[in-house]
């Protein structure tokens, strides 16, 4: 008889049995090993990190390891052992996960009746929701496939081996045991045990009937911890076991032990601290010794270094209280600042490298750019390129898994916030956020969805070491952290030291003449400064950077011109990003950057002159943020300037507001207007940030739609991912070209990430895009349709437009 299968296998490599990570019973073990595991291990850290009572932690892990024996007992049907052995001509009835679910909450069969005599009726909800929910793939949509009937096998040795060694793990004092296989047919034409058609509905009606049993904040935070470390020790017994192949070659209780056991140490922040003395305000942000702490200061006073005393302080409350995995996670809104952070904090500190990770959609190839200057069940059926959705769960695997090993984490605000979608590298890395101090930084720079995840994840994590940063935030944003954390009061919100915010530092312009903005360029070079041109849209920073090149390359010869934006390929933006900070850091030569708003946030640079379109007050203040951005307190009088911005404004008209609402454009001019009549030409961060205030109109935040929209929790028993940021204007895409080389090249092999993420490139979104054929789940851009303008010997060109 052949062994019941978990997974695929190499049948050349082992052909007489399959390796023991292929079989079942040996998956099932492991995942309920690591469940165990993983509860000894975080399972008080996240009841305590979630503000639940510490001592429902015998149940939490009896849960949790029934959780693990479920997850896979549906993997013992006809349809699925067909499917790995390579033999199913056509797709499953039902999912694994939804067999496991019907197996064991279906009344009249004999599994449910076995739970629960140890389970109570939420308690087996929470087990069968979390098992059914391990592949983030059953919601109230989920349905049948056409398909042939499918047989349970129940009788299976296998199948008995894995009830045993449950029924002994969970102390249940009976065997349990089926008297026949279960044969699931897919409408009442066909006669079995199961319809599933009518079953499944009912269960789903059935479910959504119980939501009420949940309808308190911590059962639904209980649920929720269960379902993600259910998933986790499902992806730490995959990944493990399928590298050692044999079970005598691992333990997946050593694994998980072993990569929690090590983390910061107070003297591993020395090296990226220093021995400068800590500004009052960065003092202030470091003594906090509250759970949620917000600070608010101007470009360049210092937030940065403020979070690393934080962290240590917080390193040293975690040792003293016996906790040695101490970990930091420190997020920023985009994977260029990301990148910054990492190479200019993470890479100086003085860590071993073993110890630090860069993480974000494109680290990889960020990481090349410094060093010079999946099984089946994780695809969707509905996936056309089911192989690359396999591909990049099984990366997703390797890299969460190194994040549990890694104790400083410099990352994208997605990695963390994306568990409130469900997304599956944030579920993943659950059990080392859970050991964590963690900083948003930038946290103006989220949109309503993102921000939202954020407000989620304050309120159901109230007992994580959190510092929120921000050079200004909305005050509604802010009532509406305050909303959801009671704990949080207005001596947790640290503002910027006065000396800092109070140095006049700007004088500001209104201008609509094109010829006015050269001239003043003009002037700029011709003292070998600094010029940052932020433009709105695209095309229009295309057609600056044109005009400029035309314009200043004769008369300055050491002049360096260069356009910045998102539509470039991953590689040449990478690669721009380096030269333009490096442009910018040489003394005694002129440069020009034009570029879109990813310099709000992505360029740590310091301009002479910024010329800027009108935006929303929040963007101008960070453009001007990059303007005079290395002034101190402790520059000599003689030494300051007040550096000039002019703010280009564009006709009132909707059709030039884009990306921006006309209203919010309307507001800025207000704020400009204030800012000259009040202040005149010599203005300060205290001064932007007092204006603000006053113009600051916006709605209250809708935190009942944002809790809506964290699917982490408010999914209940429908697991599926969600959106870890709002839609936006533009699409990735491959080029055509690039295509047709990696074909010549690599024939019909699937790309890896790495070539995906340098390759890739955002266009605006049209029609004609989802007419394309896809390529590593990415759309390829026809070369009639779209062109690319670079040139990679001079790093010249303006990217990728639409040819008509």
């Amino acid at each position: 008889m052949k062994p019941l299968l978990a997974k695929s296998y190499n049948k050349t490599k082992y052909p007489n049995y399959p390796p023991d990570y292929a079989l079942l019973t040996q998956h099932s073990r492991d995942v309920a090993e690591a469940c165990s595991t993983l509860a000894d291990i975080v399972g008080k850290i996240g009841l305590d990190a979630l503000g639940l009572n510490e001592e429902v932690f015998e149940n939490f892990k009896l849960e949790l390891k029934a959780n693990g024996w479920l997850q896979d007992l549906g993997k013992a049907n006809s349809h699925f052992q067909e499917m790995v052995e390579g033999e199913l001509d056509g797709t499953q009835l039902l999912r694994h996960e939804t067999i496991s679910g019907l197996l064991a909450y279906k009344e009249d069969l004999t599994l449910r009746n076995w739970l629960s005599q140890r389970f109570s009726e939420k308690s087996l909800l929470t087990i069968v929701w979390a098992a059914m929910g391990h592949h983030r793939k059953f919601d109230k949509s989920t349905q049948p496939k056409e398909a042939l009937r499918l047989t349970v096998d129940t009788l299976h040795p296998d199948f008995k081996q894995i009830l045993k060694e449950m029924s002994q793990d969970l102390g249940f004092e009976n065997l349990l045991d089926f008297e026949k296989e279960i044969v699931i047919t897919q409408n009442h034409r066909d006669k079995g045990d199961i319809n599933a058609q009518r079953e499944l509905r009912d269960l789903q009606d059935c479910f959504e009937d119980k939501i009420d049993l949940f309808a308190n904040e911590n059962d639904k935070r209980y649920l929720a911890l269960i379902k993600a470390l259910g998933i986790a020790a499902d992806v730490s017994a995959s990944a493990i076991a399928k590298k050692e192949k044999f079970a005598k070659r691992y333990s997946l209780a050593v694994f998980i032990k072993d990569s929690f056991e090590y983390g910061l140490k107070e003297t591993d922040f020395i090296p990226i601290i220093g021995d400068k003395t800590p500004y009052p305000f960065q003092e202030k942000v470091a003594d906090s010794k509250a759970y949620l702490t917000f600070a608010q200061a101007g470009c360049g006073s210092g937030k940065s270094l403020a979070a690393y005393l934080w962290a240590r302080n917080w390193c040293k409350q975690f040792s003293d209280n016996g906790k040695t995995n101490f970990r930091l996670f420190f997020c920023l809104p985009t994977t260029g600042t990301t990148t910054e952070h990492f190479k200019d904090y993470a890479l100086e500190s003085g860590v071993p490298s073993e110890m630090l990770e860069l993480s974000h959609s494109r680290s990889s190839v960020d990481l090349q750019t410094i060093a010079k200057t999946a099984p089946q069940e994780d695809a969707s059926e509905n996936s056309k390129d089911i192989a690359q959705e396999m591909l990049r769960a099984e990366q997703d695997k390797i890299e969460s898994l190194a994040l549990w090993t890694t104790p400083l984490v410099v990352t994208t605000s997605d990695t963390v916030l994306g568990l409130m979608a469900n997304a599956r590298k944030s579920v993943y890395s659950l059990p080392s956020i859970l050991c964590s101090a963690i900083v948003f930084d930038e946290i103006h720079a989220f949109d309503d969805q993102m921000f939202g995840h954020l407000i989620v994840f304050l309120k159901n994590f109230p007992k994580l070491p959190i510092l929120l940063m921000t050079a200004s935030l909305p005050e509604k944003r802010l009532e509406a952290i305050k909303k959801v954390r009671p704990d949080f009061t207005d001596e947790h919100c640290i503002n910027g030291d006065k000396d800092f915010a109070e140095i006049e530092r700007y004088s500001i312009n209104e201008v609509q003449d094109y010829e006015q903005i050269l001239d003043s360029i003009e002037k700029c070079l011709a003292n070998n400064g600094k010029v940052l041109w932020v433009r709105n849209q695209v095309d229009w920073a295309n057609a600056a950077y044109l005009n400029c090149l035309n314009r200043f390359t004769k008369d300055f010869p050491n002049l360096k011109i260069d356009i910045y934006h998102s539509r470039l390929k991953y590689k040449h933006r990478s690669k721009r990003h380096r030269k333009v900070i490096d442009d910018f850091k040489k003394k005694g030569f002129p440069a020009i950057l034009v570029a879109t708003q990813v310099a709000e946030m992505s360029l740590d640079l310091s301009a002479d002159l910024l010329i800027t379109d009108i935006a929303p007050i929040p963007s101008l203040i960070q453009r001007l943020g990059r303007l005079n951005r290395r002034l101190k307190p402790t520059t000599p009088e003689n030494e300051r300037e007040i550096k000039p911005a002019l703010v280009h404004l564009l006709p009132e008209d909707e059709t030039n507001s884009m990306p921006y609402q006309l209203d919010e454009l309307k507001t800025a001019r207000d704020w400009i207007d204030e800012l000259q009549n009040k202040y005149r030409n010599s203005l300060s961060q205290q001064h932007l940030s007092d204006c603000f205030g006053k113009f600051s109109n916006e709605n209250d935040f809708d935190i009942e739609t944002a809790e809506e929209k964290a699917v982490f929790f408010s999914g209940l028993w429908q697991t599926y991912p969600g959106m870890t940021r709002g839609e936006g204007y533009t699409i990735n895409v491959i080029l055509e070209e690039d295509f047709e080389n990696w074909k010549q090249t690599k024939g019909t092999k699937q790309p890896d990430k790495d070539w995906l993420r340098e390759n890739e490139v955002a266009i605006p979104i049209r029609n004609e895009v989802f007419g394309w054929e896809t390529f590593g789940g990415l759309r390829v851009a026809k070369n009639e349709d779209v062109e690319y303008d670079y040139n990679p010997n001079t790093d010249e060109g303006t990217g990728a437009k639409w040819r008509k």
